[in-house]
């Protein structure tokens, strides 16, 4: 049912906006397929955070990383 109503409303327009279409069909389903988790900070404010969006990224800390820097040294 709803195949058919896609088909007939695309019927009647230009080929650029079957493209501009298509074009958001595929963003509704990356955006489906991404994982996210809602958050309420109260009743009215609702915000969306994607699950760990580093995971795929490497990151690396240097190796004095805990160490104090020479600027603050003398308020220790």
């Amino acid at each position: 049912m709803a195949y058919d109503t896609l088909i007939r409303e695309a019927k009647d327009l230009p080929e650029d906006m079957i493209e501009q279409v298509i074009e958001f069909m595929r963003f509704l389903k990356y955006a489906s397929k991404k994982e996210q988790t809602t958050h309420s900070i109260n009743n009215s404010i609702t915000f969306h955070r994607s699950i760990n969006p580093l995971a795929d990224d490497f990151i690396s800390i240097s190796e004095d990383f805990d160490e104090t820097p020479e600027c603050f040294k003398e308020y220790i």
